[in-house]
């Protein structure tokens, strides 16, 4: 007996293969119907959600007039930045707002968001098998606020100061409601808490300029105190006055070292142009001299008499001799008259020497004066500065006290938001959106059953043929042993599978 074997390799026929579609075209094609028609029957009788949004602005709402004059210079400084974007969503979408809008809507009445008022037979056959947790074990409060949280979507606008709040619900009036109630909800709780802030801090401010006060009051009477205490007497510039003397002494010092200066030079040049018979003239004092003026204009009379007379007469002739004279007498006074300037000059600068002498001494008493006012006035700046600082912080106390007393009593608090944009009752629901439902169950119903149809092709063999290029080898049979007396037993008849059959064809 001999057997053959086939080789396996074997290759997929595509046109067998997406023959089988057309094949199944009826099949394919009730059951997208099917998938369909069950999608259009959902969102024919789903539940109608509806979405609404409320914008935010987020901006100062405070008059240039009315804005305190310490934030007077903090008009370019961002409101918000990333961050603070980010805690004013936390803020919107918190509890508190969050419980503020459904106790004043009555949200817990509404079988939407309490579950316990309306339960199905479905929902309470789960709870009671325990598929589903009893909502009855969930406060009420807890209830509503996860429904709203579920139903709630709070955004900042990208590059804006813009903070959407969006809120869906089966209601649409009620879903426009909600979020504006949640804007104007934070509105409030923003002036609320700058009632507070504001109201905190003229409490904190009423005992700490009281305190302020008796510190100032102290603070300017240790001042007074010491000044009387070390006899600091101030002069002009809020100087002290012995400072204020010596620096006058001082300048008055060097005012008469120059003059004696000046003195003793202007006498040692007239000494030496009489000791060397040089001329006077060069000598600013004694050409101011009137008398030397009225003799050197003499002198020149007499010279020129005497330039006139030699043309007619001799240089022996009296008339000459007595001109020539009275022209050394002349030359005698004005030399005598030059030492008397040098001898005022002199005793000028002999004076002048007496006053230096005299200022030195004043100017050294005034300076152990100046150094011990120097030292008590150091002192006394410190008291001035502790009391000016204080003074300074009081006024400062008292102007922000003012303004929020002022803001109290009249009840101005601009919260820096506001409502931009309201939110408008939607006419048409975002869910469900039937068109793109049933769009979209008929593509999706359609791939899977082609899937489907081709996979059980594929598996079933009808798709597959023998592979190009395979053959069959004969195999020997082999001679198998006979055992006596063993029963035969019958033969196991091994069905191939339905490929290597029809590879054998």
């Amino acid at each position: 007996m001999s057997v053959q074997s086939a080789a396996a390799d074997v290759d997929v026929d595509l046109r067998q293969l997406f023959a089988s579609l057309a094949r199944n075209w009826l099949r394919i094609v009730l059951v997208v119907l099917l998938a369909t028609g069950l999608a259009f029957a959902f969102a024919s009788l789903a539940t109608r959600h509806y979405k609404a949004e409320t914008q935010v602005e987020i901006a100062p709402r405070e008059s240039i007039y009315t804005r305190p004059a310490s934030n007077n210079n903090d008009t370019d400084k961002p409101i918000l930045d990333e961050q603070g974007v980010a805690t004013q969503v936390q803020i919107i979408s918190s509890n508190e707002i969050l419980k503020q809008v459904s106790q004043k809507l009555g949200l817990e009445k509404l079988p939407e968001f309490n579950e316990a008022l309306d339960m199905s037979a479905v929902s309470r056959a789960l709870v009671l098998v325990g598929l589903k947790s009893d909502p009855m074990e969930i406060p009420t409060e807890e209830r509503v606020l996860k429904k709203m949280h579920e139903k709630l979507n709070v955004y900042g606008v990208e590059k804006t100061r813009i903070i959407a709040v969006e809120f869906s619900s089966e209601d649409p009036k009620l879903a426009a409601a909600v979020p504006d109630a949640i804007a104007a909800a934070y509105i409030a709780g923003q002036g609320a808490a700058k009632l507070e802030s504001n109201s905190a801090a003229a409490d904190f401010l009423a005992p700490e300029i009281a305190d302020l006060q008796r510190q100032v009051k102290d603070a300017e009477a240790k001042v007074a105190a010491y000044r009387a205490q070390s006899d600091l007497l101030m002069g002009g510039n809020n100087s002290v006055l012995a400072t204020q003397q010596l620096s006058e002494l001082s300048s008055e010092l060097s005012k008469v070292r120059a003059n004696r200066a000046a003195a003793e030079a202007t006498a040692d040049g007239v000494r030496r142009a009489l000791q060397n018979g040089g001329s006077l003239d060069a000598v600013p004092e004694v050409l101011s001299s009137d008398l030397i003026q009225r003799l050197r204009e003499r002198q020149v009379e007499l010279r020129s008499n005497i330039a006139d007379l030699s043309t007619t007469l001799l240089g022996n002739h009296p008339r000459i001799r007595a001109l020539k004279s009275q022209l050394s007498d002349l030359d005698a006074q004005i030399r005598s008259e030059a030492q008397k300037i040098m001898k005022g000059l002199l005793m000028q600068a002999e004076t002048a020497k007496a006053r230096e002498n005299q200022l030195v001494a004043d100017v050294n008493t005034l300076k152990a004066a100046s150094a011990q006012a120097g030292e008590q006035q150091v002192d006394l700046d410190a008291l001035q500065r502790d009391a000016t600082a204080k003074r300074q912080q009081l006024e400062l106390y008292l102007t922000n006290y003012r303004e929020a007393a002022s803001r109290q009593d009249r009840n101005y608090l601009p919260v820096d938001a506001r409502i931009a944009s309201k939110a408008s009752v939607p006419s048409e629901a975002y869910f469900p959106k039937v068109g793109p439902i049933v769009g979209a169950a008929f593509a999706a119903s359609l791939l899977i059953m082609a899937i489907v149809t081709l996979l059980r092709e594929l598996f079933s063999g009808r798709a597959m043929r023998p592979a190009s290029g395979s053959r069959f080898e004969r195999i020997d049979e082999v001679a198998m042993p006979h055992v006596a007396q063993a029963p035969v037993a019958k033969p196991f008849v091994r069905h191939e599978p339905a490929v290597l059959q029809d590879s054998l064809v």
